[in-house]
């Protein structure tokens, strides 16, 4: 009998997870217009929306504010540090991030709470960023408290942000 399910779950297990995948590309489909929207109205911070699971816009030279909503991991909003990949790039981005670090006290005051100070995994890149734990794609009957929230965290993180920036921050 286990032999059977394991066999069952070995011929469907891909199966359903090209399916998940279409279900979450079809949400992230009807759900970042809607916020990008809500952005723009709001005269917040907020890219053009794509095909992909983020939204980004970039603020400075190796700088973007960006919303992500992966399949796997934490929803976030964050502030992107990435020079490039060579290790004197991953050398200059990190000299950036350790500039906004050393404000840390004062950028989560005026946040209003704490932040989390460089997304685990990353070996180019760096990031300040607001994680959504709670956040559920699939539940669209929320949405638009997640997308107010969402919104006003990336204002909140934006104009957190803004004072320690040490070149001129733009906006293309």
């Amino acid at each position: 009998m286990v032999a059977k399910l394991v066999a069952i779950h070995h011929r469907w297990a891909p199966v359903l997870k090209d399916m998940a995948e279409v279900h979450h590309d079809g949400l992230i489909a009807r759900f970042l217009p809607k916020l990008a929207r809500e952005a723009n109205e709001r005269g917040v911070v907020c890219g053009r929306v794509s095909h992909k699971q983020w939204i980004s816009k970039r603020v400075a030279k190796g700088i973007e504010m960006s919303y992500v909503f992966p399949k796997k991991m934490p929803s976030r909003v964050e502030m992107r540090i990435y020079h490039g990949k060579e290790d004197v790039e991953v050398e200059s981005a990190h000299e950036v991030f350790k500039h906004f670090l050393s404000k840390k006290s004062e950028i989560e005051m005026s946040y209003g709470g704490p932040l989390n100070w460089n997304y685990e995994g990353r070996r180019t890149a760096f990031s300040i960023q607001q994680d959504y734990h709670e956040f559920r794609l699939s539940d669209d009957s929320k949405w638009d408290f997640w997308v107010d929230k969402i919104v006003s965290d990336m204002k909140k993180l934006d104009d957190a942000l803004i004072p320690h920036y040490i070149n001129s921050r733009h906006i293309n």
